[in-house]
Parts: C-alpha cells; sequence; structure tokens
C-alpha cells in the first residue's frame, strides 16, 4: 500500500507538493493463511501478550488485504497488549521488552496509517471518512516513540518522521479543504473549524515536541504538560511569500526529520510549511539549549537541527 499524496493548488498548502510513500509491507516468511482467518483470536480485556506475539500479529495485519473496518477491529483489541508490553519495557530497561518499545510504536503507527489511507479513499469528510479513533491514536503513538527516542537517547526507526509528514498533509489537507458533497477535486474551506483543529492541533503538538526533544530529554519530562497551549499558539502556514526571509522554523514535508530552524535565507522550492512558534515555547528551546551547553563546558552554541 502507498501513502499517495496529490499536488494542489490551494491557498494555504505546501507547495508543489507530490510524493508517494509506502505504507504497506511484505508479508512475513512462512505460510499466513487465509487473511481474516489469522486474526480470529483477538486478546481480550486486560490481557498481556509477548512483545514478539504482538510485532508477529502487527506484521501480519500490516501486509493483510483487510478492509479498513476490519483493521481498525484488530488494532483496537491489540492497542492495550501493545501499550503494556511497552510500559513493561519503559519500567525495565534492561530487559528485552525495552528493545521491542519502539519497533512496536513503528509497527503500530503504520497500520494506523495503512487504515487511514483505505479510509481516505472514500472522500467524505475527514472526522467520518476517517475516523477519530485512528487519527487520535496515530498522533498519540507517535508522541510515545519521540518519549522512547529521547528517553534511550537512541534515533527513531528510519522513515518514521517522513511518514508522519506524509499521512499528516493527507489529513490537514482533508481537513482544510474538505471534497465537494458531489465527489469533485474543488477545495473549500473547513465549516467551524472542528475537523482542522482536532487534526492540525495534534499534528502541531508532535511537531513541538520533536523540536524539544532535539535540545533536551528534560525539556520533554519537566515542560509536557504545556505542549497543548503552545501548539494552539502556533501557526502552521504555507511558505508562499516568505522566500528569501531567515531565522524561520520550517516542516520539510518530504524529508525524514523533525522541524528545524533555517538560519538562512527560505529557498523558493522549499516544499513544506513554515511554524510561527509561541515566543515562550523559543524561549523555553533556547533555555533548554543553554542548559546543555553549560553541563558539557561548550562555549560554542550548536545550530538547532
Amino acid at each position: 500500500m502507498t501513502l499517495q499524496t496529490q499536488r494542489r493548488s490551494s491557498p494555504g498548502l505546501p507547495g508543489a507538493l507530490t510524493f508517494s510513500i509506502p505504507i504497506g509491507g511484505t508479508a512475513p516468511s512462512g505460510s499466513l493463511g487465509p487473511p481474516r482467518s489469522q486474526f480470529d483470536a483477538l486478546p481480550s480485556i486486560g490481557e498481556r501478550a509477548s512483545p514478539a506475539k504482538v510485532i508477529e500479529t502487527l506484521e501480519r495485519l500490516l501486509a493483510s488485504d483487510l478492509d479498513v473496518a476490519a483493521r481498525l477491529r484488530i488494532l483496537r483489541a491489540w492497542k492495550a497488549p501493545l501499550l503494556a508490553t511497552c510500559e513493561d519495557g519503559c519500567a525495565n530497561a534492561g530487559r528485552p521488552g525495552a528493545a521491542f518499545e519502539g519497533r512496536l510504536y513503528r509497527l503500530m503507527f503504520r497500520n494506523l496509517a495503512a487504515a487511514i489511507e483505505q479510509a481516505a479513499g472514500r472522500q467524505l469528510a475527514p472526522e467520518e471518512d476517517l475516523g477519530e479513533w485512528a487519527i487520535r491514536n496515530l498522533f498519540h503513538i507517535f508522541q510515545q516513540q519521540i518519549r522512547h527516542s529521547a528517553r534511550l537517547e537512541i534515533p527513531l526507526p528510519a522513515g518514521s518522521w517522513r511518514d508522519l509528514h506524509a499521512v499528516s498533509v493527507r489529513l490537514v489537507v482533508s481537513a482544510r479543504y474538505p471534497r465537494a458533497a458531489h465527489g469533485s477535486g474543488d477545495a473549500r474551506p473547513a465549516i467551524g473549524g472542528r475537523a482542522t483543529t482536532s487534526i492540525e492541533l495534534r499534528y502541531k503538538e508532535v511537531l513541538l515536541l520533536g523540536l524539544m526533544a532535539q535540545v533536551s530529554a528534560g525539556a520533554i519530562r519537566d515542560r509536557v504538560s504545556g505542549l497543548r497551549g503552545w501548539a494552539a499558539e502556533t501557526r502552521l502556514e504555507n511558505p508562499f511569500g516568505l522566500s528569501g526571509q531567515r531565522g524561520l522554523w520550517l516542516v520539510d514535508v518530504v524529508d525524514d526529520a523533525p522541524p528545524r530552524e533555517c538560519p538562512g535565507p527560505l529557498s523558493t522550492d522549499f516544499r513544506g510549511w513554515v511554524l510561527f512558534l509561541p515566543e515562550d515555547f523559543v524561549g523555553l528551546l533556547d533555555a533548554a539549549s543553554w542548559t546543555d551547553l553549560s553541563a558539557s563546558g561548550n562555549l560554542a552554541r550548536p545550530a538547532r537541527l
């Protein structure tokens, strides 16, 4: 399965955006059997499972040809065992569960993205089409993945940020410019902003968390309670008309990376969004950077990446 984002000319969207990202994967080795029957035995509420069992199930699901309703039913059933396994790994960092945690988050994210991509083809209103549960958990799982990587001081798995940007562009575009009722491609502003608030706000929360993780893992632990408020104040804007400006915060939607500050002039061929951050959030990033410098004894201030 490939997540396809088409070029759109509507105002407020990343310019010249056309790319595809593979979300599905090849089936694991061995016989999977009929794609529906292999998932008949779902876990009960409160049931715990080994990391290997959860990974096997999510890999099989990702490679399956189930419809979106069946895919989401299985993901709902396996969410609790997955989180329980990840909590065990967090509490026992030296045990095998900790090594599986990042892989579990990655697989859950990819399965949720696959379900969203399947649902997107129905061309209905964003909340009805994609399912609030899938959207909410997609961004929640990615936040958990950032925290896990920051705690262990390891990078996210390759492709994580790229996939997040791809599916988020799909969601934000659908929320800002839903299709007309007759199914044409004509874009129009979302009425009342309900979908934009629920989808775009979650995306901005993840982007801000990614910025915090770059300067200090401690910033996540100490100041994460203010994330929702900062995200509400943050603007995600089209770069149109901003070429040549310096010191902008950029979200490159074709790059496998979190947001970054661009000290030089904005290029005319940049593809993505510009983040306008609250002043107190930028102050948090600066303070965290200086704290890290003081601890290391380095007098030269590093560029934020």
